[in-house]
Order: structure tokens, then C-alpha cells, then sequence
């Protein structure tokens, strides 16, 4: 146990590495990675447990437009959304009606007459952890080779999805070999909607909007408002921003997976959420959910992928649906977070985000030897 000697060290350590990284370096850091890459809006939140120590955003809402982006627009999270899905699961764990390792035909007993045998053990932390054997739905022609009978709602996709061969082998374990699962997320989703009678987009608001004080938009954040921030992807050569009609949308059937939008704050808020039970901090979960959440599983746990660098343990998610990206990194024994978000989910945004990635890490930790960052 520390004692107060060694608290105010540790808070000492903690304000001059805040200090490493002022509101005017976060700026030139974002403007700079923002301007070489061709992003059209990007935004930067530094926090610690307690508050957020550095925040800005540059650039613009739509590409070639006049109107400044703001840390009050919407930006889509993508697959970081996959954490939000498990931290509602906890919460349902906790109120004693699920369990990590709940089976889902024993939620769902209607869809074992017609499921393959092999899927009969799969569990929600299966189902959470990608280890459950389910098909991708990562990529555009997945999607183009199901009929409408099958894409018509999530209940006849899951109904669909059971009925096929697994999608990886299983391991000694009797678990399946990890694969990236959008689909998986949505059979978890029915797990959680069958346990709570409530559908997913029901629970999103609850718990994010009534529950936690988070207001969130489901889907592209200018489906909300014209004015709110467009995403933008290479198109034929070009960026080519994406309006509010444009025909791309995330298919309803994996959108627990990843369609939601946040304001940059509200999504640090969450994010410190985390920070804050991996400190041993309860709050909407108790710090012993958090722990289970992130480190139940090596590598990609439950929505969260975890590791650890020069001496730091870590825990990350990443998302976009390739016209906004959304990242998140956790250092709780450093008792520091970030996110950083933009409204483009080129190639080039993506190398511009891992550049900041590496330049925030690299200035807050004072790691001045690591020259290839």
C-alpha cells in the first residue's frame, strides 16, 4: 500500500510530466499532424483520473468549408464502441442477471434447433473476447453476398450466422482461435437485450445518455444535424467529404459493433471511466469489473486490446468505419489517458493519428531517447 510519501512523489511525477506536455505543444502536435495529412478536423484530450489536463481541436467540420470544428460536435467511434457494449454487459453482471460466462443458447434456447453443434458452448466473454468462432463482417463483401431475407434485421442475421461454419478453429482449450468479430458484437447485444428487455439502441441510451450523463447519437453524427461534422475518405485520388444522404452507412446489423457518436469530451469522459477503475476506483462498474474488462483475456480482451511498453501497462481501442477514427490509450499505473478523433478515415489520416499517438506518449513521458518516434 503506498503511503503519503509516496502519493506525493507519485503526484509530483505525475504534474511535471503534465507539465512535459502543455495545451500549446497538444496544439502544434495536432495542427502539425492534421496539416500532413490531410485531415480535415482533429481533436487532442489529455486526461489523469481527476480531470482533463489539456484538450484542443483544429480544422474543420467539412472539407473546404468555413465552419471550425469544436470539441461540442459529434465524432464518430467506430469499433470503440465495442468497450461501451461490455461496459453495459458489466453493469448487467453486476445487477446479478448475467455472468461472463452466461452460454448463449441458454439465452437464446429458440436458435439451438437450428445452430451448428460446434457453437452450443460459445459464452458472452467468447462472444466479447472475438474467441466464438463467428464469421468477420469486417469487410464491404461480406456484406454485398447476403440476400435480404438474411440482412432484413439483426434477429434473422444471428439466425444466419449460427447456421454457418465456424470461421476459426478451435484451440486445447475447447475455445475458438481468436478472430476480429464485428457480428460477434451483435450476438452479444442480443444477449444483453434478452437479459434486460430492452433493445440495444434502447440500452445505449440508458446507459450512456440517462445513466452516465453522456448524451450519444446512433450512426453518422450529421444524421443528427447538417451542421454537425461530415466524414471524409479517399475517393478516386481525393478526400471526398460525405454527406448526410450519401448512400455508405453501417449495415443496422452489426451496429452494436461500432455506430455511435460522442462529443470529443463526453468520449474523454468515458474513457476516464476506465483510467479511473483501473485505479481501483468504482464508479458506474466497480474497479474489479474494469480489471475483468480489460485483462480477462491477453492481448484483445473484452472490446479492449491491453500490452505493455518500456515498463507501462497499457490498454487501447481504436475505431472507424472509414470515414472517422477514434482512439483511445489508457496508462493507469501513470494515472494518464488520451483520445484523439477525426473526421477522416484515410490511409494517411490513420498514419497522421499514430504520429500524435506517438508524439503525445513520447512528450508526456519525457522518452527524448526514442528517436524513431
Amino acid at each position: 500500500m503506498l503511503n503519503r510519501h509516496d502519493m506525493a512523489d507519485g503526484r509530483r511525477d505525475r504534474d511535471e510530466r503534465i507539465r512535459n506536455l502543455t495545451k500549446a505543444d497538444l496544439t502544434d502536435l495536432i495542427e502539425q499532424a492534421r496539416h500532413d495529412n490531410n485531415i480535415p478536423a482533429l481533436a487532442g484530450i489529455v486526461m489523469d483520473a481527476e480531470r482533463m489536463t489539456v484538450s484542443d481541436i483544429q480544422g474543420k467540420r467539412v472539407v473546404g468549408s468555413s465552419a471550425d470544428a469544436s470539441l461540442n460536435d459529434y465524432f464518430h467511434i467506430g469499433s470503440c464502441a465495442k468497450s461501451i457494449l461490455a461496459v453495459m454487459a458489466g453493469r448487467l453482471i453486476e445487477q446479478g442477471q448475467l455472468a461472463w460466462g452466461t452460454k448463449f443458447f441458454d439465452l437464446r434456447p429458440d436458435l439451438k434447433r437450428v445452430a451448428r453443434s460446434e457453437y452450443l458452448g460459445i459464452t458472452l466473454e467468447d462472444l466479447l473476447s472475438c474467441q466464438a468462432g463467428i464469421l468477420p463482417y469486417t469487410k464491404g463483401d461480406e456484406f454485398a453476398a447476403l440476400n435480404d431475407s438474411v440482412s432484413q434485421s439483426r434477429e434473422t442475421f444471428i439466425t444466419y450466422l449460427v447456421q454457418q461454419k465456424p470461421a476459426s478453429k478451435k484451440k486445447a482449450n475447447g475455445r475458438f482461435k481468436h478472430l476480429y468479430s464485428n457480428a460477434s458484437y451483435t450476438m452479444a447485444a442480443a444477449m444483453l437485450e434478452r437479459v434486460a428487455g430492452l433493445s440495444w439502441e434502447d440500452l445505449i441510451q440508458r446507459t450512456l445518455s440517462d445513466e452516465l450523463g453522456l448524451p450519444v447519437v446512433i450512426g453518422w453524427p450529421n444524421g443528427l444535424n447538417y451542421n454537425q461534422p461530415w466524414g471524409h475518405a479517399e475517393v478516386n485520388g481525393s478526400l471526398q467529404a460525405f454527406s448526410p444522404g450519401h448512400e455508405y452507412k453501417l449495415h443496422t446489423i452489426i451496429a452494436p459493433a461500432g455506430d455511435l457518436s460522442l462529443r470529443p469530451l463526453d468520449y474523454a469522459k468515458y474513457v476516464q471511466l476506465h483510467l479511473q477503475g483501473l485505479r481501483g476506483v468504482d464508479n458506474c462498474l466497480t474497479a474489479e469489473t474494469y480489471q475483468a474488462i480489460h485483462y480477462r483475456q491477453q492481448g484483445f480482451s473484452l472490446g479492449v486490446a491491453s500490452g505493455s511498453s518500456w515498463g507501462e501497462r497499457y490498454s487501447m481501442f481504436d475505431g472507424s468505419a472509414g470515414t472517422f477514427y477514434c482512439a483511445s490509450m489508457i496508462f493507469p499505473d501513470s494515472n494518464m489517458a488520451f483520445v484523439i478523433m477525426a473526421n477522416s478515415g484515410t490511409g494517411q489520416a490513420v498514419k497522421g493519428i499514430s504520429w500524435l499517438t506517438n508524439k503525445i506518449v513520447k512528450k508526456y513521458f519525457n522518452l527524448w531517447w526514442m528517436f524513431w518516434m
